[in-house]
Formats: structure tokens, sequence, C-alpha cells
């Protein structure tokens, strides 16, 4: 509803859309006081700004367990900064600037006390704790030490300065020679087999589009061929009746190739600058798990792909099974074993992304519609879209905010670093969710990161654990699925290094499914296909 020029007031009677996890109202142009009933919903995000709302904060606000996304900037708030904020543990982005009515004091502890001072500008009455004054008092002295310096140790300074630029200049000279070098060679290469496809170059390009003819071209990342036409003709020129999902990247067919090979045709409707690097980065990490032997069998596989102007094309092998997302709160056709083998599924998908690519992969958007099944039930993760390589010797990279409500590490708002820990902490989200048979975010009073910390910090055994799965008693999936829920706890550790890699995830879940061995030593049910 934002930038609609809606103007009155915010009905109290907005506390009975109880499943309302987004709402933002800003750049519009409400005023009066903020309902405190606005504190009884399920929300991960709200955004008030550019609003004339007035009075104080409701201290209710604080009650929003779940929310990550509070923006209240440039209202006319007025009173006592609320200390109720300094209960949201899940907030990653805060900002409370220009209210200039506001008077009290910024926390000095917990969550509200992490962000810096950009989040409170604009605010003459409130006052700043002594650690915001503190760093630029620091920088300030450190300036003036510099400035009071004798000679000697400027020239020093200078004489630093110079040899570290020379170093610098060392490694770009190399790094052009060794361009070079692998332009030759690229070419070289292409000389002595002009016949086969340039995957090997195409796959990995940065810049344009790799070809300049007018032609639509497919590349083909497998020894079968297949043409443009082809894709035509397996899914009716595009059809609706082919179309099998949609979302904001575009729209998802099912066709059949002239050999026989069923596949999904991911068409790209979003253009400019972010949809081409979604689909370049889609395109990169999926080519480099095409080949043959050496595809992860927990990566859906790419067929091949098409960049072409405004056409941006990926055939996938397709994946009867359908994805997690429509299945993980049935409890029939998901029995408890079927989802501890998921889980330990996408763990090792995630491994290889974090571990044994070179180099590291951050997916950015684990989460389980981009989990997808086999006919057999076996999981592989997909739509890579946001994903993004680290540079080698690099623990993160930076990035906008990126991924799903309920899914996002709190720390992304913070400090718009993506890092593999931040991965770990969104598929802890998707083993609570496999545990317990609820959403991220459905509309409870808490969310499930918060509800299951609870839950586990009770000290509750298996024989009393809530799960609302149907035959998850005590010897027929409790225990392992209480275990699977310790998993997903630790992942969502506030702190990204108190949360485990994932090759330690995947030690656990390898543990509790020898565990599920021996408590119970019936094969795996069937899994129920849609």
């Amino acid at each position: 509803l934002s930038g609609n020029k809606l103007s009155g007031e915010v009905p109290a009677s907005i506390s009975q859309m109880n499943k309302l996890s987004t709402l933002h109202l800003g750049f519009n142009e409400f005023e009066g006081k903020l309902p405190p009933e606005i504190g009884r919903l399920p929300l991960a995000f709200l955004n008030l700004t550019r609003n004339q709302f007035s009075g104080q904060i409701p201290q209710e606000i604080g009650n929003l367990k779940c929310l990550q996304n509070l923006d209240l900037s440039c209202n006319n708030f007025s009173g006592n900064f609320p200390t109720s904020l300094n209960d949201l543990n899940e907030l990653s982005k805060f900002n409370i600037s220009y209210n200039p009515f506001i008077s009290g004091t910024i926390p000095t502890t917990g969550q509200v006390a992490t962000f810096d001072k950009e989040s409170f500008l604009g605010n003459p009455r409130l006052r700043f704790p002594s650690f915001f004054n503190r760093s630029g008092n620091n920088t300030r002295k450190i300036s003036n030490q510099i400035i009071g310096h004798r000679p000697r140790t400027l020239l020093l300074i200078w004489i630093s300065l110079a040899v570290a630029l020379a170093f610098v200049a060392c490694l770009v000279v190399a790094g052009i020679l060794l361009m070079v070098a692998k332009a030759s060679r690229d070419a070289e290469i292409d000389l002595l087999d002009g016949s086969k496809t340039r995957h090997d170059v195409t796959s990995s390009s940065g810049g344009s589009s790799p070809w300049l003819s007018g032609k639509i071209k497919v590349i083909r990342l497998d020894k079968s061929t297949f043409t443009y036409s082809d894709i035509l003709k397996a899914t009716s020129s595009f059809s609706e009746e082919r179309v099998v999902g949609r979302g904001g990247y575009g729209t998802v067919y099912r066709g059949v190739l002239p050999d026989g090979r069923e596949v999904a045709v991911k068409k790209l409707q979003r253009e400019g600058t972010e949809a081409e690097k979604e689909f370049r980065a889609e395109m990169e990490v999926l080519s480099a798990n095409a080949f043959g032997d050496w595809a992860h069998p927990n990566l859906v596989r790419l067929y091949g792909w098409c960049l072409d102007g405004s056409e941006k094309i990926l055939v996938h092998e397709y994946m009867g099974g359908g994805s997690l997302e429509e299945l993980i709160t049935d409890k029939a056709k998901l029995p408890w074993r079927k989802r501890i083998d998921i889980a330990t599924d996408v763990a090792r998908g995630l491994v290889y992304l974090h571990h044994e690519c070179y180099p590291s992969i951050v997916h950015r958007d684990v989460k389980a519609s981009n989990v997808l099944l086999d006919r057999h039930g076996n999981a592989r993760v997909t739509d890579f879209g946001l994903a993004r390589l680290l540079n080698v010797g690099d623990s993160h990279v930076s990035t906008v905010i990126a991924g799903t409500i309920g899914y996002v590490a709190p720390e992304y708002g913070q400090t718009w670093q993506a890092t593999t820990r931040g991965d770990v902490y969104s598929y802890g989200v998707l083993t609570m969710e496999l545990a317990t048979g609820r959403r991220a975010v459905d509309g409870g009073e808490e969310c499930l990161v918060e509800w299951a910390r609870r839950v586990m910090t009770g000290n509750m055994t298996a024989k009393g654990s809530p799960f609302t799965l149907s035959g998850t008693k005590p010897g027929n999936g409790a225990e392992q699925l209480t275990e699977l829920l310790k998993v997903g706890v630790k992942c969502t550790a506030d702190h990204p290094q108190a949360r485990p890699s994932m090759k330690e995830v995947l030690a656990m879940l390898v543990k509790i499914s020898g565990k599920a061995e021996l408590f119970n030593g019936l094969p795996s049910p069937d899994y129920i296909e849609m």
C-alpha cells in the first residue's frame, strides 16, 4: 500500500488481520496516533516511513517478536523512546530518524544498540549513549596525533605509502599478464576445436552477451543436441497450459525434448541490470554442476541456457515430486523419515556449495520453495538467482539485503555482507519447518525461530515435545524430529560464529539418521507423489 496518497488514521481493527506478516504503509499521508493493537499482528516487516503519524510510539510494538524490519522514519512521533523495542531480538533493519519530538536515551544494550547513528539522525531531543560519541572522539584524537607527528615520522609514512603503491602496481601488471595468457589459451582451444560450443567461456562471462548475432542461440551444457525451436515445441510456444510455476523471476514451463527428457524451462521476465545479474548468477552456479558424472545429486541440473537481449531462458531437469513448500505441512505425504532424508539432502547440497566449490558459493535464499523433489522424494536445491561467489580468501561478499522474510539471518540488515553462515541460519529455519510442520512465519503469536528456542531451552523431552505431526510418538519419529529441531536451533544462533558449518551440520544429520535405523528397523515409508 506504499505511495498511494492514502490518508486518515490507521484503524484499531487492523489487529483482526491475524495472518498479516508484511505491512508497508510508507510514502502516504496517514496521520494521528498509531493504534497499540498493531502489536497483536504477526509482523516480520513494518514500514511507516514518510507519513504524518504523531503521538507516542506504542510500547506494544515490542510484542512483535518476529519483526525483522522496522522503519518509523520521517514522521512526527513524540514522547519517550519506547524501551520495549529492545525486546525485538530478530531485528535486522531499524530506522527511527527524523522524528524531532522523540526524547529519551537510546538503549546501551540489546538489539537496538547494535545499529549505527544513521538510524537515529534528525532527533535533537534524543540522547545518544556514550559509545556513539566515544567512537567519534577516538577518530579525532587519532587524526590530531597524526597531524602533530614530527617530520621524520611523516617521511616514514610517505615511504610506506610509496612501497605499498609499488606493490599494488606489480599485482595489477601480473594480473593483466595472466588475463592475456588465459585469453590466448582460450583462443587456442577454439582454433583446435571450433565445432564445440564455448560453454566454458560463455557460462562464466561477466560482461555483455557472449554472442553478437541477431539469432537466438542456445548454449547446451551436455552432449545431446537441442535447439531454440525444440524449446518452443516442448513448451508449445510457452503456452499457458504448460505453466507449472510462477514467481518474481518469471514463469516455469514443463516440456519434453526430442530425446524424451522432461525439462523445466524457466523464462525470466524481469529486465534491467539486476535481472541479468540474477540470471548470470544462476547460470554460473549451475553450469559448473552440469557435466556428466560431476553433477551433484543434490543440486538441480542445468541442461542449457539462452541469453540474448531480453530473452533469458534456463533449461533445467524436471523434478516430478514438486516443491517442498507444497508438502512441508502435509504429514501424510511427508512422513518423519522422509523429512530427515530431505534435511540431509539439502545439507549435502550446501556442503558442496560452501566447502567443495572453489571459490565458495553463498546461496542467499535457502527456503522450502527452493527445494525440489524428484519422483523418489530425493531433494535438490534450486534457484541460484541470488547466489554470489566469494573471492578466494574472503569470508563474505558485500551485497544488498536479499532473501525471504523469516529465513534471513539477522546480521544481514546491519552488515550488508552475505556469508556462508547466513545460509546456515536459513537452513536452520528450514529444518525447524521440517521438524514441526509449521511455517517460518505462519501468523502465530511467535515466529518459528522464537518458538523453537523457547521449546528447546525448556528442556522438553521427546515424549513431551509439542509436535503437531501425527505419528510422531516416542519410538515412531518423535526422538529424531526432536534432534532435528535441536539442529535448527543451533543453526539459528544470533551470532554467526556460534553457528556450525554445513559440514558440521551434515555430521549431526548423519548421526540422527543412524539413530533412526536403531529405533526402527522398518524400511523408509514410500514417498507419495503429487
